[in-house]
């Protein structure tokens, strides 16, 4: 476990917070974790938008309760809607400036940290980029951040340790002596097969690629959901009317008009050279089921608690973690990609309900950050 300098404690977290503060609280969490609106109106330097002066005062909020708040900058696709290129030389000049001045403008409100964008190795977080723009869009976040508040923490992350989480990391370590942390999500046992040795795993090689201490920014475990079967995507697929997957490849664009107006919405949004891989790649949200899962537990509320408590019980004695950010506070009733309601990919993460109602796992992680 390590104490980074600036934050004097273990970073004990949770992602998307709600109205609780005393609940979070009570379970010896101490930071939150938020995306930050882009803040100004599309073309408009300047003009505040309503959208993020809520959000200065939801981190004034969180601060008057005695919670520290972690910041997501804001994702390429709201550079673009903004009249940015979030991928040429001048625009990525705008990411820096923009970035800080968020930074500069949040710092009294008290922001403690920042997480420069999310998961760009993931295609729908990283339009309109290319996997090879990404780490050039960080590197600006990350030079306007730290220009704009040196005192607090700055990092990214990653999902997972992959080969295309790994590329991007190598590009940013030229710069990685201007960070604090480096982040990774990790979802071994749902979004993939795992167990919580794997996500101790993940730590370690995170690590070994960066020498950076090791802020988990996501993990958790859902509370519901089945895993789908090669067949369940043959079926899928042929309902779609073609052939095999293969054929997919052979004509995205005729399978992607195929799809529910949201998932193909999200995939013609990325590069038309990946429409095949990336609408392939919604098949949990198209099936409702996971891709993966654990031998050891299942998604049910009990199974979500045991995980936890087996997971945090190694997180915390890992020599190279300096943070752990529950994925997440509340079950949303919507899947923010699929808008389903039914659908477990983002509606069943939460460690209380919708009415914010502690779900058992609640209690597992208060259990172990109690002990810190």
């Amino acid at each position: 476990m390590i104490i980074l300098p600036k934050t004097g404690n273990f970073i004990t977290g949770v992602c998307h917070p709600y109205k609780n503060v005393e609940l979070i609280k009570q379970a010896h969490i101490g930071w939150t974790r938020i995306d930050i609106p882009f803040p100004f109106a599309p073309g408009e330097w300047g003009k505040i938008t309503p959208e993020y002066a809520a959000f200065r005062e939801r981190v004034k909020f969180y601060s008057a309760g005695g919670l520290k708040t972690m910041c997501v900058t804001p994702y390429p696709r709201s550079f673009a809607r903004y009249g940015v290129d979030p991928a040429s030389p001048e625009g990525l000049e705008q990411v820096e400036k923009i970035c800080k001045f968020m930074a500069e403008d949040l710092a009294p409100c008290g922001v403690a940290g920042y997480q420069i964008t999310n998961e760009l190795n993931v295609f729908h977080f990283r339009i309109p980029l290319t996997i090879e723009q990404a780490p050039d869009f960080i590197i600006a976040g990350i030079k306007g951040v730290v220009a704009g508040d040196g005192n607090a923490i700055c990092g990214y992350n990653s999902a997972g340790v992959a080969e295309e989480a790994q590329g991007i990391i190598s590009r940013i370590k030229p710069y990685h002596h201007l960070l604090d942390y480096m982040g990774v999500d990790t979802y071994r046992g749902t979004w993939g097969d795992g167990e919580p040795d794997d996500i101790i795993g993940d730590i370690s090689v995170t690590y070994d690629a960066v020498g950076l201490p090791v802020l988990i920014q996501e993990f958790g475990f859902s509370s519901l959901g089945e895993i789908f079967t090669r067949q369940e995507v043959d079926a899928y697929v042929k309902d779609k009317g073609f052939n095999s997957v293969e054929d997919v490849y052979k004509d995205a664009k005729g399978f992607v008009m195929r799809l529910p107006y949201y998932v193909a919405k999200r995939v013609m949004e990325s590069p038309e050279e990946d429409w095949a891989k990336n609408a392939l790649g919604m098949m949990p949200h198209l099936l409702r089921k996971w891709p993966g899962g654990s031998k050891k537990y299942r998604h049910t509320a009990e199974g979500q608690a045991a995980f936890y408590d087996e997971v945090l019980g190694k997180i915390l004695a890992h020599p190279h973690i300096c943070g752990a950010m529950i994925y997440s506070w509340s079950d949303p009733r919507l899947c923010f990609n699929c808008y389903h309601p039914d659908c477990p990919c983002e509606t069943a993460w939460g460690i209380t309900t919708p009415e914010e109602e502690p779900k058992p796992a609640y209690y597992v992680i208060k259990n172990h950050f109690s002990k810190i």
